[in-house]
């Protein structure tokens, strides 16, 4: 399959044996500060779990992840705060997309997380939260990515970490 055919991956990611855009190097996994630009968030594929908790990116790049989250009664625990569980899902589709994009841009391939450990902070209720990853390591077998999650007073809501495996691409 040509570099052309393989149309699969979000814009201005490369596909693996293709090269990248200019300006990105392929190899280790030892650049830093690439910037591809941004991807628009409707070119990422919908993840139907990210849907169906109603997680929506805002932003994508190769160093990092904006999204955004409304709390509905639907990710309440019993006792009406939101369920800790969100927090750790939120935490592991930021980072998940967060190092499948530094990946793409940076030789190709896949990406499963190995470890998530997330705190909970502060109860919430209502509102909308917000989230940011950024790159803690990225290197050639594994990565890490921290989030942190804020509410709509900028208070810090979870933050957690999560480490992710680096997995060539299947052909």
């Amino acid at each position: 399959m040509s570099c052309a055919q393989r149309t699969h991956r979000p814009a201005g990611a490369a596909a693996s044996g293709c090269p990248g855009p200019p300006g990105t190097r392929r190899g280790r996994g030892r650049t830093r500060g690439v910037h591809l630009g941004t991807v628009h968030p409707k070119d990422l594929p919908p993840a139907p779990f990210d849907v169906g908790i109603g997680l929506t990116y805002t932003g994508l790049t190769t160093d990092g992840v904006t999204a955004q989250l409304t709390v509905t009664p639907a990710l309440h625990q019993p006792a009406g705060i939101v369920h800790g569980g969100v927090w750790c899902a939120v935490v592991e589709s930021m980072s998940s997309v967060s190092a499948f994009l530094w990946l793409s841009a940076n030789g190709g391939g896949n990406v499963v997380g190995v470890n998530n450990s997330t705190d909970f902070l502060r109860a919430v209720t209502e509102g909308t939260v917000y989230g940011v990853s950024e790159p803690v390591h990225r290197g050639r077998l594994q990565q890490l990515w921290q989030v942190s999650i804020r509410d709509e007073a900028d208070r810090l809501i979870a933050r957690g970490q999560v480490r992710l495996q680096n997995l060539p691409e299947r052909e």
